[in-house]
This record gives structure tokens, C-alpha cells and sequence, in this order.
């Protein structure tokens, strides 16, 4: 008699265990598929946008200008631009690793909870719905094929893998590229003359530097018009972003402080991959005002008083004027994105985490 109601209790307990845990995992499942969701729809809408707008098109201008810069003998110029492609190297592979921990933790996550409940099925003859990270039809029983159903799943990981990597490697490979225009116009401003021009040239001199000028004020005008018509086509991607990361941001950091175990720790890998992708892109986006900013600066720091010329001076005048509007990438219709608008993301998290808390 004791032995059967021992029997009786171990199966109690068994059960009352896989009804806590299909209960928590459904919770699990829910804060997986909406986060899921959101950055499906956010990807989506960034492909549609760069199809829509030729953004991908962009990357000629790109070659255009790196194959001109590596041709010029000018070795400053290369070095800043060596620099900035390991930033891009960096920026794509933080992005892709961030994403890899992310989704990993998740599959794996749902790939042991799956095991476990078809090991618990069969000893039980019963049929438990199994979940992981990507709710797509499987036309066969999910426990009985489980590895084909994890293969797919592992196709499903891949595909979302690439495709948010490649959507945040091209928006931020083309800030990266603006503000390196930048950056080079600052440099051939300073360097346009000389410390050994005389400060009473002959016209022949005066009339080299009146022409580079204009080169360089036309190609000043070049960049304006591609960081504005790049931000006209992308700033209600940006809005989405800076929006869904919020709102993933302040979920996940609630959820963090209730949960344990293998939720916890592809929980604290979501939240990585979503302080990762707003941090870099707040920053790509605010380099891009500073640097416009610093054109100004470096007319200034050159020996543009040295040019006796009307047309030399009208040049100069007008590049420090067109300099004192930044240029911005906006959240829409509202402000810049700047470093202050992560910040503004991570404090809104905190605030919310302090209330529900409380």
C-alpha cells in the first residue's frame, strides 16, 4: 500500500513539474514569438525600404570614391580610411556575433525543452506541443520527426541570422561612408595651404587654389545632398528602430529580474544584441553631425587669409556658413538620433524596470 501511494505521488509530482513547466514555457514562448515578430517586421520593412529607394545602389557611389582614393597618392587620406573600414569590420562582426548569441541561446533553449518532452511523451503515451524559437508549419508530428524539425528550424535560424546582420551592415556601413566624406574634406580643407604658400602669392598659385576650392565646395554640396536624400529615405526605419528597441528593451529587462535558468541567459543575450544595435547606430548617425560640424573648423584651421582673391574668400565664407547646419539623421519626423537618443532608450528601460519592480 505504501509503495503505491509512493507511485501515486512521484506521478502526481511528475505531472504537477510538466504543468509548471509547459506553463512557464508558454510564457517563454509568447515573449520569444512578440520579440520574434517585432524583429521580423522591422527587417521587412528595411528590406522594402532599401528595395524601395535603390539604397543598395548607394554602394556605387561607395566604390566609385574608394577606387579614386586608393589611386591618389595622398597616404593620409588612406590611413583614415583604413581606419574606418576595420570600424565597419567591427561594427558587422559585433552585430553578427551579438545576433549568433542571441538566437542560439534561444534555439537551444527550446531544442533541450523539446528533447525533454519527447522523452516524457513516449513514457507517458501522451502528445505535448513542443515550442522553440520560430512558429512555422511543420506538416508532420514535431516529436515523432524531431530532427527534420530542428533542421528547419536551424534554416529558419540561418535566414533570420543573415538577414539582420546584412540590414544593419548596410545602414551602418553607408553612415560610416557619409561621415568619412566628411572626415576627408576636413582633411584636404586643411592641407589646401600650405605652410610654405607666401602670404603674397603670384595669380598662378592663387587661381590652383581658387579651382581646388571650388572642387571641394562642389564635393561639400555632394555630401549634403547624399546624407539628406540617405536620411529623407531612411528615417522612418530609423523611428522603427529606435520604437521596437525601446519596447524590447523595457520587456526584456522586466522579464530578466523574474526569470532563471536557460530563460535568463538567451534573455540576457536578446538584451546584448538590442544595447549593440542602438548603440552603434546612435553612434554611426551622431558622427555624422559632428563631423559636419567640424568642416567649419577645419577652414578655420587653415591659411584661407593667405588667398587675396574675392572668389578664393567667397568660397571659404560660404562653406563655413553651409557648415553651421548639421547634418542630421532624424527619427522620423522628430529629433536627431544621437548617442543622447540611446541613452534616452536605456533610461526609459530603467524607469520602467524601477516601476514594475515597485
Amino acid at each position: 500500500m505504501t509503495i503505491i501511494r509512493s507511485a501515486d505521488n512521484e506521478q502526481f509530482i511528475k505531472l504537477a513539474k510538466v504543468a509548471l513547466i509547459s506553463t512557464g514555457y508558454d510564457m517563454d514562448v509568447i515573449l520569444a514569438s512578440v520579440g520574434v515578430l517585432f524583429n521580423a517586421a522591422k527587417i521587412m520593412l528595411k528590406v522594402f525600404i532599401y528595395l524601395k529607394y535603390h539604397i543598395l545602389e548607394h554602394f556605387e557611389d561607395v566604390i566609385e570614391k574608394e577606387r579614386a582614393l586608393w589611386n591618389s597618392d595622398n597616404e593620409e587620406l588612406k590611413a583614415l580610411y583604413r581606419t574606418k573600414v576595420r570600424h565597419c569590420n567591427v561594427f558587422v562582426i559585433t552585430v553578427f556575433t551579438s545576433s549568433l548569441m542571441a538566437v542560439t541561446a534561444l534555439q537551444l533553449s527550446g531544442a533541450f525543452t523539446a528533447f525533454e518532452l519527447a522523452e516524457y511523451s513516449k513514457a507517458n503515451n501522451i502528445t505535448i506541443e513542443p515550442h522553440v524559437m520560430y512558429q512555422s508549419l511543420f506538416p508532420f508530428s514535431k516529436l515523432d520527426n524531431i530532427y527534420w524539425w530542428l533542421a528547419s528550424q536551424a534554416l529558419w535560424w540561418w535566414v533570420g541570422l543573415s538577414y539582420n546582420t546584412m540590414t544593419h551592415a548596410v545602414f551602418a556601413i553607408l553612415l560610416i561612408y557619409s561621415a568619412t566624406q566628411l572626415e576627408i574634406l576636413q582633411i584636404r580643407l586643411r592641407n589646401c595651404i600650405e605652410p610654405e604658400f607666401s602670404e603674397t602669392p603670384n595669380q598662378m598659385l592663387i587661381k590652383e587654389k581658387v579651382v581646388l576650392l571650388r572642387k571641394v565646395t562642389q564635393d561639400h554640396k555632394y555630401v549634403i545632398n547624399y546624407v539628406n536624400h540617405f536620411n529623407e529615405c531612411t528615417k522612418y526605419a530609423i523611428l522603427l528602430e529606435f520604437l521596437l528597441t525601446s519596447l524590447d528593451t523595457a520587456s526584456v529587462s522586466v522579464n530578466i529580474i523574474k526569470m532563471k535558468g536557460a530563460e535568463l541567459s538567451w534573455l540576457l543575450s536578446f538584451l546584448v544584441l538590442l544595447v549593440m544595435q542602438i548603440s552603434l547606430i546612435a553612434w554611426t548617425c551622431n558622427e555624422i553631425q559632428v563631423q559636419s560640424m567640424a568642416i567649419a573648423d577645419a577652414i578655420f584651421a587653415s591659411r584661407w587669409y593667405c588667398l587675396l582673391d574675392k572668389e578664393a574668400i567667397a568660397y571659404v565664407h560660404f562653406m563655413i556658413v553651409r557648415a553651421q547646419k548639421p547634418l542630421l539623421m532624424t527619427i522620423g519626423p522628430f529629433g536627431p538620433m544621437t548617442t543622447a537618443s540611446a541613452l534616452m532608450v536605456f533610461k526609459a528601460a530603467y524607469s520602467y524596470v524601477s516601476i514594475m519592480k515597485e
